[in-house]
């Protein structure tokens, strides 16, 4: 929905309309099921770790609201390489910091499902402004089109669901130790 609305808006604001024809339902299932099992693609290489593990430790101590805007700047800073070797433009940056607050959400929301936010995550690299075929200038503004979507996107949930920003929901917080095979357990928070 957030890139239909995004491509849309690039249009009106000037982009040529996209070559839809090219693109097909199998060639974006087939993409989003490499996506979805490729380890060194975002989503399965990030979510057990960002949205798995990250959150529930920062949250143990610190609002949704804290946690996300820590881990964002983390994701952002995982994601620098991909612009210094031209995998990622620099805007993608910001678009990274603001959409962890999305992930954040949607992983309080469901109750700690790292399955959603890595299915949210794969379609939304799956379904990119590429997709479009927009290209130069028009992927530029695109870009920035998307920045500010998202933006609006998190301060709507900001604001129309305050209680999610306040406290997480047991279930995303949840980091008791766990036994290990010796008979000990691995140190961690206590649970809240």
């Amino acid at each position: 929905l957030l890139v239909l609305v995004i491509g849309s808006l690039n249009i009106v604001f000037g982009a040529a309309a996209p070559g839809l024809s090219q693109l097909t339902w199998s060639g974006l299932l087939m993409v989003f099921g490499v996506r979805l099992i490729n380890p060194m693609d975002g989503p399965l290489g990030e979510e057990p770790g960002f949205r798995g593990y990250a959150v529930p430790l920062l949250q143990a101590a610190r609002t949704p609201l804290l946690s996300a805007t820590l881990l964002g700047v983390a994701v952002a800073v995982w994601h620098l390489p991909l612009i210094i070797f031209g995998g990622l433009s620099i805007i993608g940056l910001p678009i990274t910091f603001v959409i962890t607050f999305l992930y954040v959400w949607l992983f309080n929301r469901t109750g700690g499902s790292v399955l959603l936010t890595l299915l949210f995550h794969n379609s939304q690299g799956t379904f990119t402004m590429g997709s479009y075929g927009f290209t130069g200038s028009d992927l530029t503004r695109a870009e920035v089109i998307y920045l500010a979507v998202v933006t609006a996107s998190v301060l709507g949930t900001v604001l129309l669901d305050r209680p999610a920003w306040r406290t997480a929901p047991r279930e995303a917080t949840d980091v008791r130790p766990l036994p290990v095979r010796s008979g000990r357990t691995v140190p961690g928070p206590p649970a809240p």
